[in-house]
């Protein structure tokens, strides 16, 4: 028995350990967060897991909150007073709320819970170290997501099953979520490519599983996806040259760039004409009934600039109930932004930007910090890349909510805490 008993044991110790900044904190502790956080981010893009997300998620809120109370871990939330800012317009905004309740209930999930998503983060995750294992379960994640995608679209092609946007995607996620889970994923992708870019079978697998990301983004028939891709790639030479500054030494990786970004333009022009073809009323760029959903979300935002109808996407709904009834579709104004604005009125637009614009701040390394630690440099690229990607993949939509939000949010809020930690160590040295 002995010998079993020390085998489980280095089994376990195997098991990362996320720790906070607190020295007292257990290794078993930081185990249960590293492996709880793991499964949360891997369950989270799958369709029809609410109650095992809310139990990951409530049991990571209830460790966290034992965590602070038994050993006395430091509560880290990055970019906090833009939270509070966003949640304060949010409330607001209840003032002339359409419909409360549903307000209410929206406000809980996309505000709270996404503060709470961050606090986790930014709490547990306090090295680079651990949050590139995160990220690392996050890529494996979307290989599978990949695989399942394309099983799921021969199977459809071999029964002749008819296009259902709700199920394309992986996992019937649905092509606006699993598009979106994509914009996610591919920063952090590539990311680790470069950083692995020595080995041949490390190098191998992640550009294995980025065509799968690839493959996966044609099959979601989703056009919005390849445009996000682009300024991601763009996102990241940028930062990367400017880091550098040696045009000579990424002369090689720029080329190697704008190949795949060529690629990604040349898949985006192939999905417009596929999809056009398909739908030739609807799908085509100058019969894209999204021109007269921002018109109608425009006079929303100037019939009530200040305090706009309450927080939720639904609420478009209630003061365009035209939109809805020309196609159910149309229940929201198909744009990240524009929707704030409905909701919130033009500070709400505001404040959803600012807190957008800290959480790039709060990921950015500007130069001549002394952080020359080559994972700390490309993590935070991967962070800005998101932001960006995210921002430009919602302004023909907005999917920027409930799964893919909480997923963003864990990210940014790990990844600047552990910068931000990093900053601290070099700057006691």
């Amino acid at each position: 028995m002995v010998p079993s008993v020390t085998h489980d044991r280095g089994i376990i110790q195997m098991i990362p350990a996320l720790r906070s900044d607190n020295d007292r904190m257990p290794a078993w502790a930081g185990r249960w967060a590293f492996m709880l956080l793991a499964a949360y981010v891997l369950i989270l893009p799958i369709a029809g897991t609410t109650a095992l997300r809310n139990l990951l998620f409530f049991s990571l809120t209830a460790l966290t909150a034992w965590a602070i109370a038994r050993w006395r871990a430091g509560l880290y939330l990055p970019f906090a007073i833009p939270w509070l800012l966003y949640l304060a317009v949010a409330l607001f905004s209840l003032l002339h709320a359409v419909a409360p309740r549903y307000s209410v209930s929206e406000i809980k999930h996309e505000i709270l819970f996404g503060i709470v998503a961050t606090l986790i983060a930014s709490t547990w995750i306090r090295r680079i170290d651990d949050f590139e294992r995160i990220a690392l379960v996050l890529v494996a994640g979307s290989a599978g997501m990949g695989c399942w995608a394309i099983g799921q679209s021969i199977r459809d092609w071999t029964s002749n099953a008819a296009f259902d946007p709700a199920r394309r995607g992986a996992l019937l996620s649905g092509v606006g979520d699993y598009s979106t889970y994509i914009i996610v994923v591919v920063p952090f992708l590539l990311g680790l490519l470069w950083r692995r870019r020595h080995s041949r079978c490390a190098s191998a697998a992640f550009a294995i599983i980025l065509l799968l990301n690839l493959v996966g983004a044609v099959l979601s028939h989703n056009r919005a996806v390849f445009p996000a891709l682009i300024a991601e790639t763009a996102v990241m030479g940028f930062i990367g040259l400017r880091a550098s500054g040696d045009w000579k030494r990424w002369r090689g990786t720029a080329a190697g760039g704008a190949v795949f970004a060529a690629v990604i333009a040349a898949l985006f022009l192939y999905q417009i004409v596929s999809r056009s073809d398909a739908n030739p009323d609807t799908d085509t760029l100058n019969r894209d009934p999204r021109i007269t959903i921002w018109h109608s979300a425009i006079d929303n935002i100037r019939n009530s600039p200040w305090t706009g109808a309450g927080f939720g996407r639904e609420v478009f709904s209630h003061v365009s109930p035209r939109m809805l009834q020309t196609s159910i579709q149309f229940w929201h104004a198909h744009n990240v932004v524009l929707n704030k604005g409905v909701q919130m009125g033009i500070p709400g637009m505001l404040a959803f930007l600012l807190l957008l614009m800290a959480a790039a701040r709060a990921v950015w390394l500007p130069r001549g910090t002394g952080l020359d630690d080559s994972r700390a440099g490309i993590l935070s690229a991967c962070g800005i890349a998101l932001i960006v990607g995210l921002l430009v993949k919602n302004m023909t939509d907005d999917f920027f909510v409930r799964d893919q939000g909480y997923m963003t949010w864990v990210l940014l809020g790990g990844l600047a805490s552990s910068l931000h930690a990093l900053g601290g160590a070099r700057a006691k040295q």
